[in-house]
């Protein structure tokens, strides 16, 4: 078996195995919703979700990429966002003591989340806080980064950002907002923010994601099965169905006469 953690493009390993009718088990890219209700803890949210970007600088294809917010709550959320976001601590592992964030992987991936923040911005976005490569330190850092006036059609909503950027966008019923979370092509992980039981269930039945997370930050278990739906993946890892992934059936049937001497 070929088995592969990357991105979407990365999947096209099973082109070679399938040459020799080699299983597979792929997890590749998301483009993890959150959703917060209006009836959320706004505080629980905002830690959970800022958590679930800024982690590894963003750069977990199972963390938050695009957030929609009730409207209701939405002026709320998103000052506190914004707060959050700016006071998160970056800088060099090796040397700062307990940064939240340190550099990203590479100059590419830095110019990569730079271009996708400018093509959002020249198609209409705000920026409320980060927006640009760091100067501060040296390296490949890019800062903490809030966008709005951000919609479905844009690359930002719909393109993994592997980076500390979060575009968030407002919904006005649980509807729409089911509607924005599975308009995407990936389908790894996901998150709803309320204190209602019923929604939490219709969410868990509806949303087109492999996990989705209720009332916390995005970071899976080893005990469950991690994989994906649509583009992020065949197959999976973790916890007893991971574990079946990597063994083989084998089925004997046997027949003999147990009256014969």
């Amino acid at each position: 078996m070929v088995s592969l953690t990357g991105s979407y493009n990365a999947g096209a390993v099973m082109r070679s195995a399938s040459e020799n009718i080699t299983k597979v088990s792929l997890e590749l890219g998301g483009k993890a919703p959150a959703i917060v209700m209006d009836d959320a803890d706004i505080d629980l949210a905002v830690r959970s979700i800022v958590a679930s970007r800024v982690i590894n600088t963003g750069q977990v294809c199972n963390y938050t990429e695009r957030v929609y917010v009730h409207e209701k709550v939405a002026d709320e959320f998103i000052k506190k966002v914004v707060k959050a976001m700016e006071q998160i601590k970056y800088g060099n592992p090796l040397v700062d003591e307990n940064p939240d964030m340190g550099p990203l992987a590479s100059k590419d991936a830095l110019e990569s989340v730079e271009k996708m923040v400018q093509k959002a911005v020249a198609n209409g976005a705000k920026v409320l806080t980060g927006g640009k490569r760091s100067t501060r330190e040296k390296g490949d850092f890019y800062e903490p980064t809030v966008l709005v006036n951000v919609n479905n059609k844009m690359d930002i909503m719909q393109k993994e950002i592997f980076g500390p950027v979060l575009p968030i966008a407002t919904f006005k019923d649980l509807d729409e907002a089911l509607e924005l979370a599975n308009d995407c092509e990936f389908g790894l992980t996901s998150s709803i923010f309320t204190q209602n039981l019923d929604v939490t269930t219709r969410a868990n039945k509806e949303l087109e994601f492999e996990e989705t997370y209720v009332n916390r930050e995005n970071f899976e278990a080893i005990q469950g099965f991690h994989a994906g739906w649509k583009k992020s993946g065949i197959g999976g890892a973790d916890g007893k169905h991971g574990l079946e992934e990597y063994l083989q059936t084998h089925v004997v049937y046997i027949q003999y006469n147990l009256n014969k001497k």
